[in-house]
C-alpha cells in the first residue's frame, strides 16, 4: 500500500480506511492528507480515490465537476478491468 503521492508538485500522505474520503486543502504549513474511507477494492472505492486525487490536483474546480469526472473515469477504468489487488 502506498503511503504518499505527489499531486501537482505537492506531497500528500495517503490514509485508506472504509467509508468514503476527503482531501485536505493545500496549505504551506500543513501536512496534507488524502483520506480514503471507502473499500478500495470496490467500484465506489475506485471512484472515491479518483475524486480525492482530482481535488489534490485542482482545488479550484467545483465539487460538481470533480464528482462527474471521477464517476466517468472510474466507470471507464472499471469497465477496462482495473481492480485493486491485495
Amino acid at each position: 500500500m502506498i503511503k504518499t503521492h505527489v499531486f501537482n508538485g505537492r506531497r500528500y500522505y495517503i490514509d485508506i480506511d472504509k467509508i468514503d474520503g476527503w482531501c485536505d486543502q493545500y496549505k504551506l504549513d500543513n501536512k496534507r492528507m488524502i483520506h480514503i474511507l471507502t473499500n478500495p477494492k470496490s467500484k465506489n472505492g475506485l471512484v472515491t480515490i479518483i475524486h480525492e486525487a482530482l481535488h489534490a490536483e485542482n482545488w479550484a474546480e467545483t465539487e460538481e465537476v470533480v464528482e462527474r469526472v471521477s464517476v466517468e473515469i472510474g466507470n471507464f477504468l472499471w469497465r477496462l478491468g482495473f481492480r485493486k489487488v491485495k
